[in-house]
């Protein structure tokens, strides 16, 4: 064998015999390397969750949270937000990728436990009340037993108030549902009183808004054209700023 040839034949067993043994070091450092550790799953705090859908629903009322949940740990704070009517059922919403959302049942605490204070119950809905509508006596019963924060206990605080949102049956009525009934309304005939005590003096006028007793109301002297802002007093009428009733002489 020529001398060129034998060299080329002994570089290449050198390369051959370097691969190799780089090939066993590495597979050395694959086998030897310790396994990743797996992360712990942390759960939610179902003590803490129901604590704050407690402090959201208000006093007097328990939230109910499934102990057999397991949901992951939210990283923010749950949105919570009433689902329904009635305000019985709680949706806890946890955002983001691992995000989650539950339905919580909201129980009234028992007798003895603020449920209903001092016995003062609340005025609750009996059949459907539409968004606007005007509350009547047969809309509503009175419930001793029932109690809600905000809630209207007398029956006749609710007859002949209007709604701004649908009321269903069982749910009770709160007074931040309820405002006056328009007693005179946009192009109702009224008669403007003006005057001082032991003098009264009336004239026509059309209403050109609508608003409730005690409301403001832009109203138009027919006689004469003018316009100007006046206060109900009932139904169909409305007196001038400084009128005082001739008989008691009361504003």
């Amino acid at each position: 064998m020529d001398i060129a040839l034998k060299c080329v034949m002994q570089g290449w067993m050198n390369r051959t015999t370097v691969s190799r043994r780089l090939w066993a070091l590495a597979a050395i450092f694959v086998v030897g390397a310790p396994a990743a550790a797996a992360q712990p799953v942390i759960f939610e705090n179902l003590d803490r969750l129901e604590a704050q859908i407690g402090d959201f629903a208000g006093p007097n009322r328990a939230p109910r949270v499934d102990r057999r949940l397991k949901l992951g740990a939210c990283s923010i704070r749950p949105e919570l937000i009433w689902y329904g009517t009635g305000q019985t059922t709680v949706l806890v919403r946890c955002g983001g990728p691992n995000g989650w959302q539950i339905y919580v049942p909201i129980d009234m605490k028992p007798a003895g436990q603020g449920a209903v204070q001092g016995g003062s119950g609340a005025v609750v809905v009996v059949r459907p009340v539409p968004r606007g509508g005007t509350i009547t006596a047969g809309d509503v019963d009175f419930r001793p037993d029932t109690y809600v924060p905000g809630g209207v206990t007398a029956v006749d605080q609710v007859v002949g108030k209007v709604v701004i949102r649908a009321l269903s049956p069982g749910e009770a009525v709160r007074a931040n549902v309820l405002i006056a009934a328009n007693a005179v309304k946009r192009g109702d005939p009224v008669q403007i009183k003006s005057g001082g005590a032991g003098i009264e003096v009336a004239v026509e006028g059309v209403a050109e808004q609508d608003a409730p007793v005690g409301g403001r109301v832009r109203v138009r002297n027919v006689a004469s054209g003018n316009r100007m802002q006046a206060i109900v007093v009932a139904p169909g009428i409305v007196a001038l700023p400084g009128y005082k009733n001739p008989e008691d002489g009361r504003e």
